[in-house]
């Protein structure tokens, strides 16, 4: 009777070792399969994000360049009026000056990253120094976006209406268009007769050279905060792309 029992308590815990190892079994192929989902997702993001960043970055040298444009247009017109004591109605400063009115509206590209927060997928970034990076770069991009716009609004609201006032506008609101305008594509415009009598006579009010001073000084000094914010930018989006080509090693 003992050796029946000791044989059956021998099976029991036989069969209890088996179902025990066949569920750890079936935990590792869970988790195994589990860690691959991941895994393949994560690369997707990863790709994805590669794909946003160089679209980020054509953006940000888009926008480097346009600004970059207006400051050095503004800054000949300034040494102009320093030079000769006022500003002209001649058709160099007056397309110079028209960059004032140029505006170039900087969109963050993030629908890789905006996906991650939304769906609490943040955490399938395994590589922490690359994670907290990106999010501290994508709050640095959100920044210069505010700051960006924020400007953009204040010259559409006040600089334009005051140099539209005062000016013709003679240029386009892409850098080189506007910038080639100078000696090619508007070698053939002739401002009117009459409407350059206008100008003579706005631009020749000491009030309006007042302005058109402020104005100038204002939107050259925007333009090197943006310039200081975007070049800012890129040197992150470069960092993050190298993290990024390291992560995939």
């Amino acid at each position: 009777m003992e050796n029946k029992t000791g044989k059956y308590f021998k099976y029991a815990i036989g069969e209890i070792v088996l179902v025990v190892i066949g569920i750890l079994i079936a935990l590792s192929i869970n988790n195994w399969n589990t860690h691959r989902i991941e895994r393949s997702k994560e690369d997707s993001y990863l790709v994805n994000l590669k794909l946003d960043l160089n679209n980020q970055m054509q953006m940000i040298e888009r926008n480097l360049s346009g600004e970059e444009f207006i400051y050095n247009s503004l800054t000949k017109v300034k040494s102009n009026f320093e030079k000769y004591k006022k500003f002209r109605a001649v058709k160099e400063d007056i397309v110079l000056s028209s960059s004032m009115n140029d505006r170039y509206t900087f969109t963050i590209t993030s629908p890789s990253y905006t996906e991650l927060l939304s769906t609490g997928n943040l955490d399938l970034i395994t590589d922490k120094t690359f994670k907290t990076q990106m999010v501290k770069y994508y709050e640095d991009l959100e920044l210069t976006s505010q700051v960006i716009q924020n400007n953009n609004n204040h010259k559409d609201n006040v600089v334009n209406p005051m140099v539209l006032s005062i000016l013709e506008i003679i240029g386009g609101s892409e850098p080189e268009s506007v910038y080639k305008g100078l000696t090619s594509t508007f070698d053939n415009y002739e401002t009117p007769v009459e409407v350059m009598a206008i100008i003579k006579t706005n631009i020749s009010k000491p009030e309006n050279q007042l302005i058109l001073l402020n104005m100038i000084r204002f939107r050259r000094m925007v333009a090197h905060t943006h310039i200081i914010r975007l070049k800012l930018a890129k040197v992150q989006t470069e960092k993050l792309l190298n993290l990024l080509q390291s992560y995939n090693k």
